[in-house]
C-alpha cells in the first residue's frame, strides 16, 4: 500500500486573524512546503473529502515529488469552527500540530463582515448585527460566520477533544503585529526546523473597500455560478493553478481605500457580548485577553 506524506502543521484559524500572512511567513522556510491557494478545503469540503487524499495532494501540492524531507503545512482559517473537520484531521494524522491565531472577536467579526460584503454575500448594514446575535442560530450563515466564530473558548475546547494541548499553539494577532519574526522563530523551533530563518514580513490579504456593486456581483457570478469558466479554465490553466484565476477576478474590484470604523454603540454591544467568552478563553490559554480585548 502506497504511503502518502502527511501534514505536519495546520493553521486552523481564525478567519481574518493574520492567518494568510502567517502561512506566507512560515511557508518561506526552506524546510516547509505549503499550498499556494489561500485555503485547503479537504477536511471541510464534503466533495473534496469524498474524492480522497491522493487527489487533494495533486490539487494543493502538485503531486508528491517535491515533498520528501519537507514539513508539510496547510491552512484553513475556518476549520477551527467545525468539530467534524477537526475530527477528520485527527483521523488523518493524530500527530499533526495545529496553530490557532486569534484576534479581538469584535474586530474579527467586522473584518469578516466586510469581506463578505465585498463579495455581495451579505448586504445588510453592520449595525444590524444585533439582530443576528439574537438569533443565536449556528445554522444561520451570518451568525455562524460573524458571531459564533468569535467564541474561541468553545471551539478550542472542541479542538482539545482530539489534540493534546502540546500540539496546539495559540497565537494572538497582537503578538504577530508586535514581533512577527519572533512568533515565526517560536513556531519553527516547535516544528523542529531551523529557527534562525527570517521570513519576509508584509501584510497579506487586507480587507479593502470594494468598487461598484455591479462589478462585485459580476465577479461573484463568474466565480460561483459560471459553468463555462469552471469548465474551460481547466483547458487554459492546469487545475493546480486555477486559484490564480479566482484571485485575479476577486482583486479586479478592490480599491486602495479602507472602510470606516464600526459605530461606537455597535462596538460596545459586541464587547459586552464577548466579555465572558474572553474570560473563559483566558482561563484556558493563559493569554491575557480580558483586558486586551476590552475596548
Amino acid at each position: 500500500m502506497q504511503k502518502y506524506p502527511l501534514l505536519d502543521l495546520m493553521i486552523v484559524g481564525a478567519q481574518k486573524s493574520y492567518t494568510t500572512s502567517l502561512k506566507a511567513y512560515l511557508g518561506e522556510h526552506p524546510s516547509i512546503v505549503t499550498h499556494p491557494q489561500q485555503e485547503m478545503a479537504y477536511f471541510s469540503d464534503e466533495y473534496e473529502y469524498a474524492a480522497g487524499y491522493k487527489k487533494a495532494l495533486t490539487h494543493y501540492y502538485n503531486g508528491m515529488g517535491h515533498l520528501d524531507k519537507k514539513k508539510m503545512m496547510a491552512k484553513n482559517a475556518f476549520l477551527y469552527t467545525s468539530e467534524k473537520a477537526i475530527e477528520r484531521l485527527h483521523e488523518y494524522n493524530p500527530n499533526c500540530k495545529l496553530i490557532l491565531s486569534l484576534r479581538n472577536p469584535v474586530d474579527r467579526a467586522y473584518s469578516s463582515y466586510l469581506m463578505e460584503y465585498n463579495y455581495v454575500d451579505v448586504e445588510f448594514p453592520f449595525e444590524e448585527i444585533k439582530q443576528v446575535v439574537t438569533t443565536a442560530d449556528v445554522n444561520y450563515f451570518p451568525f455562524k460566520l460573524f458571531i459564533d466564530a468569535g467564541n474561541y473558548a468553545k471551539h478550542l475546547k472542541n479542538i482539545y477533544k482530539y489534540f493534546p494541548k502540546e500540539q496546539v499553539k495559540v497565537v494572538l494577532c497582537e503578538e504577530i503585529k508586535e514581533d512577527p519574526v519572533k512568533v515565526c522563530h517560536e513556531i519553527f523551533h516547535w516544528l523542529g526546523v531551523d529557527d534562525k530563518f527570517v521570513p519576509h514580513i508584509k501584510i497579506y490579504n487586507p480587507t479593502m473597500r470594494r468598487g461598484p456593486k455591479i462589478y462585485a456581483k459580476i465577479a461573484v457570478n463568474l466565480l460561483k455560478k459560471s459553468y463555462f469558466l469552471r469548465k474551460y479554465s481547466n483547458l487554459v490553466v492546469p487545475p493546480y493553478y486555477n486559484y490564480k484565476v479566482g484571485d485575479f477576478i476577486k482583486n479586479l474590484n478592490k480599491t486602495h481605500h479602507r472602510y470606516e470604523a464600526m459605530a461606537a454603540s455597535t462596538r460596545e454591544y459586541l464587547l459586552d457580548y464577548y466579555r465572558e467568552m474572553n474570560k473563559e478563553l483566558e482561563e484556558i490559554t493563559g493569554k491575557k485577553v480580558t483586558v486586551l480585548w476590552s475596548k
